[in-house]
């Protein structure tokens, strides 16, 4: 009789082993958390001191603050979130980006000058002339957004089964069938966002259809990491949650 008890100790003892053991790596991975750091600029590249961010995820919600010299630095679980930044009248907004593995990114942030306000529809043109403004009555939402400007949204699916979206802020905007051409202004360049791609251009072209995106003038280029590329031109395919650079 003690043999058979001592034996039913030593199976459950294995039983309760084994359990531990299978659970260990799934509670490790679920505990998993990157780092997210960067400074947050003006137009002029100085630092903005005291901006709020927030990081949102399906299961947690992060605020930080950028310190004296606009630096931030921010752990999160890993998986994905959406990134917003504020300081008075100025913000940012970062569509849903993935971090699957512990590591560290970059996401550096300029705030740029509000976009104009065209709420009222009357939008005020100086003349080139110099003679003074005139005034001119716009009708609809998306009128509203070609001439003054804000932010458009591109859902694109993806293999791995989430919405990223592509996110541009402009100035202004011409709609022609499937393109979208976008125009900075002054102290405010054309910021197109998706995923941890983030581009910022004088002009850019942008096929619905395509999923294309040109950009020209001033071109600067990102990916979540140190550093920057730069230049005159350069063209993209939006495709399965990453940018491609084209020839």
């Amino acid at each position: 009789m003690r043999s058979v008890r001592r034996l039913h100790k030593l199976v459950l003892a294995s039983s309760v082993l084994c359990v531990i053991s299978y659970a260990h790596p799934i509670l490790a991975r679920s505990q998993e958390t990157f780092h997210v750091r960067g400074k947050i600029v003006d137009s002029h590249n100085s630092a903005i001191v005291g901006a709020e961010l927030k990081f949102e995820g399906s299961k947690t919600t992060v605020t930080v603050f950028s310190d004296s010299q606009g630096f931030y630095h921010a752990k999160l679980p890993v998986g994905l979130y959406s990134m917003t930044v504020a300081k008075g009248p100025r913000d940012y907004r970062r569509p849903l980006f993935r971090v699957s593995s512990p590591k560290t990114i970059v996401l550096d942030v300029p705030l740029y000058p509000p976009l104009r306000n065209c709420d009222s529809g009357i939008i005020s043109v100086t003349q080139p002339d110099g003679t003074p403004e005139k005034t001119e009555t716009v009708v609809t939402p998306d009128e509203f957004r070609d001439k003054c400007g804000g932010w458009d949204r591109y859902p694109l699916p993806s293999d791995e089964g989430v919405p990223f979206e592509l996110l541009v802020r402009y100035s202004n905007r011409l709609r022609r069938d499937s393109e979208r051409i976008y125009n900075g202004g002054f102290q405010n360049p054309v910021s197109v966002a998706f995923n941890l791609f983030t581009l910022t251009a004088d002009h850019v072209t942008y096929d619905m259809a395509s999923r294309t995106l040109v950009a020209i003038g001033n071109v600067t280029i990102t990916k979540g990491s140190a550093g920057s590329t730069h230049a005159n031109s350069v063209k993209f395919r939006i495709d399965n949650a990453r940018a491609q650079r084209l020839p």
